[in-house]
């Protein structure tokens, strides 16, 4: 399975490749003319440190995040509770256009294939006739230079009835500078990026004029060595049969090398040394100029730390798996450093990892996510509230496994606990934060009003034949001596109970006041009550209201 950041990171070297080939095909006419044909070649380069640009990591940018103390006194009233809503989540699978673009790589990578083989098998039976140079029992085309592991130089069979010896010997010294150079190698490297890249038409046109220059700067290269043979290698030229359609991994004399301009280009004169110099100083200025602007234009990586380095953050999670609890976790840990979780060992366990930042001195923003086995389940992202209650919930794909997640984070500067803000805090978010997801696998993060305002909408009494009814069990019990411990010889709860018997909120009916800890107790006991739905008229299930004094 692919991850979104494969995506993000070919739309990054995308955009970065786009740049660089729009440079090159600004320059190259200009730096060839200035520079002569071999420096206008070297150009190219700046595509591939381009895109290995983008592969080295983002430069990071530490954030310094100033957090006050707080003196909020801790006057609370209890807030109506919310209990897990169903939540589910997808395997992420790879996407259509993750799909299409896999299909387009390998699509071009055989269609390149195909055209290599397609060549090969029609040289038929290659003769050696000295060193890495054979001559081609069926090839009327060429000369060529084929291979990448073992690059070498294949003539037609009419080779030495076709060209004068002075021809012969200047078309072997143009094939071997493109042996010496590897530049078979280079277009493999090529072929590869156009696969890869190969939904950008920019790239493909490109090529025709990387090919173009690549066969110009080997010209340029051989009339330094032969300068008074130009008019022979003209001649050569003009009897050389082009290959009809581009060889993806071979040095071939093809059509889209416009042979007119190629003739024209060697009764220029060749550039001196200072100005070769001079180009390749340019050239290298530009290559990794560009480079670092391609690297630069990364997005950061944002670190933020605390200016307090005594600043940790408790966390505590209360976890449940398929509705069973599992053993709570509390553990301490610095702004920004990641902590994981594992359920378990099998494919069919939990596990997950989040890292905490600071926003103020009130709310952080966590982030990481949940596996189920190897499978990634979930990315949550969220902000969160000081001391408050947040909650992440979570399915598999297919409903067989589902995750709830109860957690609060506390600061704690140099040893002492930051109080939170009052539970009935102006902002909607310092009530808590909680992470649904449905079964497409989008992620929606509420504030504890936005959730409540989903709870569904209970039949009115005269609907109902048969009253929903409180299960009671050891935890209704430790309900009744936790109201008691709060001061209150009775407490009325009013619960909202589904029609499968689940609990869709429950608030205290009254004018309670309760401080923080008191109220976490009482929630965590109210969710854990269970119920027989009511029944309707019609002796069906249906969402009611329930109230009871305890």
């Amino acid at each position: 399975m692919m991850s979104d950041d494969v995506m993000k990171l070919l739309t990054e070297a995308t955009f970065a490749s786009s740049a660089a080939i729009a440079i090159v095909l600004v320059l190259r006419v200009p730096m060839r003319q200035l520079f002569g044909a071999s420096v206008a070649y070297t150009l190219w380069s700046l595509i591939p440190l381009a895109l290995i640009a983008v592969l080295i990591p983002a430069r990071d940018v530490v954030v310094t995040t100033i957090i006050q103390p707080t003196t909020a006194s801790v006057s609370a009233a209890v807030a109506p509770m919310l209990t897990a809503a169903a939540v589910q989540a997808n395997d992420n699978p790879v996407n259509l256009a993750q799909m299409l673009w896999i299909a387009g790589m390998v699509f071009f990578a055989f269609w390149f294939a195909r055209q290599q083989q397609k060549f090969i098998g029609s040289l038929g039976a290659l003769n050696l006739c000295y060193e890495k140079v054979f001559l081609a029992d069926n090839n009327s085309q060429g000369p060529a230079v084929v291979g990448v592991v073992q690059p070498r130089i294949v003539l037609p069979l009419d080779f030495e009835r076709r060209y004068s010896r002075e021809e012969q010997n200047l078309i072997l010294t143009h094939e071997k500078i493109h042996l010496e150079r590897g530049d078979t190698r280079i277009n493999l490297v090529a072929a590869a990026l156009r696969c890869i890249f190969w939904f950008n038409p920019l790239l493909h046109w490109a090529d025709g004029r990387f090919r173009f220059d690549q066969e110009l700067s080997t010209d340029a290269n051989v009339l330094s060595r032969f300068p008074a043979a130009r008019k022979s290698y003209a001649d050569a030229m003009l009897k050389t049969q082009m290959a009809i359609i581009g060889l993806p991994v071979a040095c071939h004399w093809q059509a889209h090398h416009p042979l007119k301009e190629r003739i024209l280009m060697l009764k220029k004169a060749t550039p001196g040394k200072i100005y070769r110099l001079s180009g390749l100083c340019l050239v290298a200025v530009l290559c990794f100029g560009g480079a670092f602007a391609a690297w630069s234009t990364q997005p950061a990586n944002v670190i933020v730390t605390p200016a307090e380095v005594g600043l940790l953050y408790d966390i505590r999670m209360e976890v449940k798996v398929d509705r069973v609890d599992q053993k709570p976790i509390s553990i301490r840990e610095v702004p920004g450093k990641e902590f994981a979780v594992s359920l378990g060992e099998k494919a069919t366990d939990w596990s997950y990892r989040f890292s905490v930042t600071p926003i103020d001195s009130q709310f952080m923003f966590i982030k990481g996510e949940i596996r189920y086995g190897k499978t990634l389940i979930s990315k949550p992202a969220m902000q969160i509230a000081n001391g408050k209650n947040s909650a992440i919930s979570v399915m598999t794909k297919d409903g067989s496994s589902i995750f709830n997640m109860n957690f609060t984070v506390s600061q704690v500067r140099n040893g002492k606990r930051v109080p939170p803000m009052p539970f009935n805090g102006d902002k909607d978010a310092a009530n808590g934060t909680y992470l649904i997801q449905d079964k497409d696998g989008k992620g929606e993060v509420m504030t504890y009003a936005d959730l409540l305002s989903q709870v569904p909408e209970p039949v009115s009494d005269d609907k109902i034949k048969t009253q929903a009814r409180i299960i009671p069990g050891s935890d209704y019990v430790q309900l009744q001596a936790a109201a008691r411990e709060a001061g209150y010889k009775s407490m009325k709860v009013v619960f909202t109970v589904g029609a499968k018997g689940e609990l869709f909120s429950a608030s205290l009916d009254g004018n309670y006041s309760l401080d923080e800890t008191t109220a976490k107790t009482l929630n965590a006991l109210l969710a854990r009550q269970q119920f027989e739905p009511a029944k309707g008229m019609n002796d069906e299930p249906v969402i009611s209201k329930l109230s009871i004094e305890f």
